[in-house]
């Protein structure tokens, strides 16, 4: 019979914004993974699916960021959405679950902000799991920019993703099927791994606030496990080389997913079995 995970939903008010946060398993185990989501500007739905990680001895927590579906707005200002503004909303969310030492977990841009978070705050840090994640320095990004743009016309040219791009708020990011290995997959509609809201303002607000960013010197330094995953068909995928290199002192695991784009939904029990190994965690029945 399969175990019924308890959750619960929660505000986290912030100076600037109030976040909402969802808590899966039990976070009095002292066992805790917090998720950033990527983007910027999608929202937790996508996320989770980490749920089935969670148990009476362990606890995954999603949340939206500042700007996106369920959380507040700041100011629309590229001052109200900088990286340590985001650092400081993952603090606030690790105070409001009460735990001292947290797992982090960090898909796309969300892997940056838990690089950077782990290096303001390292004894707060007990592993990071990155996922298809943002390169330490922002010169890295612009190849994969490329790729992934070269890529979206491909695609544009096939039929398969329309010729306008503008996305609306609240929608899904049309160029989103790009980022997948089999541009015909999409994420299931439940709410396990459903697909996530995009909030352009909450995008292009980050992006213009973190452009020319340089954590080198900061990944640099970090001490904790790390394990790095990628799809091998992520247009993004050599940025994890780039994170890899990086890590100068942090002992490092890296994994190349097959048959797998920017997205862990299409080779779920690969990435699951990393997952659960890397933290662990006893495999799912």
């Amino acid at each position: 019979m399969l175990k019924e995970i308890v959750f619960q939903e929660l505000t986290v008010e912030t100076p600037e914004v109030s976040l909402y946060v969802r808590v899966a398993g039990n976070p009095q185990s002292g066992n805790v993974l917090i998720a950033i989501n990527g983007g910027p500007g999608l929202s937790n739905h996508y996320m989770l699916g980490l749920e089935d990680l969670a148990g009476e001895n362990f606890a995954v927590v999603t949340y939206d960021q500042r700007g996106v579906s369920r959380s507040s707005a700041p100011p629309m200002d590229p001052s109200s959405y900088t990286l340590s503004k985001s650092v400081d909303d993952l603090e606030a969310v690790r105070k409001a679950i009460g735990v001292e030492k947290v797992h982090l977990f960090g898909h796309s841009w969300g892997g940056l902000v838990a690089m950077r978070y782990a290096a303001v705050y390292p004894g707060r840090v007990r592993s990071i799991v990155l996922m298809g994640s943002a390169s330490p320095a922002w010169q890295d990004l612009i190849p994969g920019f490329a790729r992934f743009e070269e890529r979206v016309k491909t695609l544009q040219a096939q039929g398969i993703i329309p010729q306008d791009l503008s996305p609306k708020d609240g929608q899904d990011d049309p160029t989103l099927r790009a980022f997948f290995s089999d541009p015909n997959f999409y994420f299931s509609p439940d709410d396990k791994g459903g697909p996530p809201e995009f909030s352009p303002v909450a995008s292009q607000m980050t992006w213009a606030a973190v452009q020319g960013y340089d954590l080198t010197d900061e990944v640099a330094q970090l001490q904790q496990p790390v394990l790095v995953m990628c799809g091998k068909d992520d247009p993004y995928a050599l940025l994890s080389e780039n994170i890899v290199s990086a890590l100068a002192l942090a002992k490092v695991e890296y994994v190349v997913l097959d048959k797998c784009g920017h997205f862990w939904h299409e080779c779920p029990e690969a990435f699951f079995s990393q997952v659960r190994d890397f933290l662990d965690l006893p495999a799912a029945h």
